[in-house]
Formats: C-alpha cells, structure tokens, sequence
C-alpha cells in the first residue's frame, strides 16, 4: 500500500511538471517559417506582451508574434525605448499623443490632455521628421485621422455675401419713394449700381423692390463718411410708391418709416478657399497648403471679399492647391511649437 501512494505522488509531481513546461515555453514554440516565436505583442501598443496568442486588453486588436533575432537578448534591457526597439527592429525615438502631437515621452502612457494612449514614434517615422522649413508639418497617418485632417481645392467661383441693412422710407410721396440706409466701407465693395433689394416693414406683410440708381430725383449716396458710424447714406428708389402702412397711412404719407433689407450680393468668378481654411494671426492671414504625403505648408495669403462660405486669395496661392479646411487648427498649433513660437 505504501509502495502505491509512493507511486501515485510521483506521478502527480511529473503532471505537474508537464504543465509548468507547456506554460512557461509555449512562446519558443517554432512557426511554419522555423522561425521560434518570443512572446506576442500587441502592433498598436508594444508595451503589451503575452507568452500565448490572445487579444490586446487595451485596444481588442489580435496579438502579433515577435520572433528570435540577433538582437533578441537586448530585449530585456528596462528601458521601454530599448525594448521596443529591438521588438520590432527599429530604433523608437519616443512615444507621442496622436492628437497632440508636441505631447511626448520616453515611455508609454496616456496624453495628460486627451487621455489618448501615447503611441509609439520611430526612426523613419514622419513623425521623426527634423530640420523642415519653417512652417512645414509632416503628420503621420494615425495623426492625419485622430485630427480630422479634410481638405478643399482653390478654385475660380462667384463668392456670395448676405448683408442686411436697416433704414427708413425717405421723401415718401404719391409719386416717387426711397429706402434710405448705412452702408459700413467693408461694405462697399459688394454694392453696386443697378443692384435690386427686397425691402420690408414691420406691421406690413408686403414687399418692396428697390433699386440702386446713380442717376435720379434724389443721390445714391451721399458724399461723405459720417464720423461717428463711419458709415455712408445710400439710397435705393423703391419701384413702388407711395409706402402706406394701415388706414391711417392711406391718408398720410410718413418720412422716416423703419425698414429692412437683406441683399445677397456676388462676385464675378475669383480664386476662391473656403473660409474654414483661413488662419488669422497677429501678422496676417495664412492657409495650409497639402503638399501630399503627411506634408502641410503654411502659406501666408492675401485676402479680398469675404462672403457668407468662401473668401477670395488675391496672392500667394494658385487654383488647384489643396488647402485644409479641418483640423488646420491643430496643426498651426503644432507648426508653431515646432518653430519655438
């Protein structure tokens, strides 16, 4: 009886020791390749290893094979640089916030901004990229997609503007009437002769037509700025007169009647950008410019009209250039970090 027991824990001991062996040395196990597997990472987060096929806890994404190399035995050096390096068998310069990307560290961990995990840069990399020109970003693909990176082309179209002007109904008579109204000088360069309006009155349903005359009873505009609104009077005589609001209007006809009007004005076809893609510094105006392949140039432009969705480049920009109208933003802040501004 007591040579059986002996024998029954001799047997355990060596199960237990079959099952160590399988655990603890399944990652030398040999591919197809002949190539013997070191552990499985995970190709979004190199931090993650596992000593079996699996999925990464972080990101779900399958587990990878690292195999034996040369260099395998480095590996095990405690510097998260040094490791990753050698894992995936190119130098990691640093680890970097996708979203922002002038976060960067050493070692992996999250964006102190967005929480984002820190993803890894290496040799190579176009986030590597050094001594561009100035105003120059490369973003890597990863970036180009967390930023929302979109882009336009700049082309030649009408540029339309929407501007409402408030005024009153002046010389009101049976015969002839006229919507008198300020115009700012940003204004100016969207009115013209024989341009129409659709003028409105509060208590009154109906709608008048205007049109801007240079020669009529009364002057288009008056000659001077006034100083206080820096604004000038423009006149518009209304195809319909006289203006009449109730039945007391019927009988009287009111000077200085508070009216309306909303003009969509338009340019003849211009180099036009989305406004979206339009910068403002404390210098002036710029554009990013896509140069293709993760490239972004900062491009100062200058600027004309500026309407409700587009605005018209006078200079230093060509019909066909890509310019970006999303996350360009984000990537002004990063061209100014990189420059030390």
């Amino acid at each position: 009886m007591k040579r059986f027991v002996i024998l029954l824990v001799i047997i355990a001991v060596c199960a237990v020791a079959w099952v160590a062996s399988q655990r603890f040395h399944a990652p030398n196990a040999v591919s197809s390749d002949n190539r013997q597997v070191l552990y499985y990472t995970c190709s979004m987060h190199p931090n993650v290893r596992s000593d079996k096929p699996g999925d990464c806890p972080i990101c779900g994404m399958k587990l990878v094979p690292v195999y034996a190399k040369a260099d395998a035995l480095v590996a095990t050096a405690t510097s998260p640089l040094n490791w990753a390096a050698n894992s995936t068998g190119r130098k990691l310069l640093y680890y970097q916030s996708a979203m922002h990307p002038w976060i960067k560290s050493d070692k992996p961990g999250k964006c102190p901004i967005c929480g984002m995990d820190l993803v890894p840069v290496y040799e190579g990399d176009s986030g590597a990229e050094t001594n561009m020109p100035p105003g120059m970003v490369k973003l890597n693909a990863e970036s180009v997609s967390v930023i929302n990176v979109q882009t336009d082309i700049a082309t030649n179209r009408p540029i339309a503007r929407t501007i409402h002007f408030a005024g009153e109904i002046v010389a009101n008579s049976w015969s002839q009437s006229w919507f008198e109204f300020t115009a700012y000088q940003r204004d100016l360069e969207w009115l013209k002769a024989g341009q129409t309006l659709k003028v409105t009155l509060p208590g009154t349903d109906k709608i008048y037509t205007a049109q801007i005359k240079v020669r009529g009873v009364q002057p288009f505009a008056d000659k001077d700025f006034e100083s206080m609104t820096t604004g000038v009077k423009v006149r518009a005589e209304l195809s319909e007169s006289p203006v009449k609001i109730g039945e007391l209007g019927a009988s009287k006809y009111f000077n200085g009647l508070y009216a309306e009007s909303h003009l969509v004005a338009e340019t003849e076809n211009v180099l036009a950008v989305p406004r979206t893609a339009v910068i403002s510094r404390g210098q002036g105006t710029y554009v990013f410019v896509d140069k293709g392949g993760g490239y972004y140039q900062l491009r100062p432009v200058l600027l004309g009209r500026i309407g409700d969705d587009f605005a018209e480049v006078r200079a230093n920009l060509d019909a066909g250039e890509k310019v970006v109208t999303t996350g360009n933003l984000m990537i002004d802040s990063e061209a100014q970090l990189a420059n030390g501004q």
